[in-house]
């Protein structure tokens, strides 16, 4: 990889960690993440693996942050 595909990989891949903390705790403020029926805005991020290949260590680092 080119320097600078190793950065724009790096970025995407912070941004969508970024992305999927946010939208985790948004959800649990708003407390739509528990009850009968959830709603777990996050997850919508999960198809993004197939798009984009810095999907999968984001998803991976917001994940494991969101859940500490």
């Amino acid at each position: 990889m080119k320097k600078h595909n190793k950065s724009a990989f790096l970025t995407q891949s912070g941004v969508i960690a970024a992305l999927y903390v946010v939208l985790t705790l948004v959800a649990k403020v708003m407390g739509l993440d528990s009850g009968q029926i959830q709603l777990r805005l996050s997850e919508a991020l999960c198809v993004l693996p197939v798009f984009l290949p810095a999907a999968v260590p984001g998803l991976t680092v917001g994940c494991l942050l969101a859940n500490i």
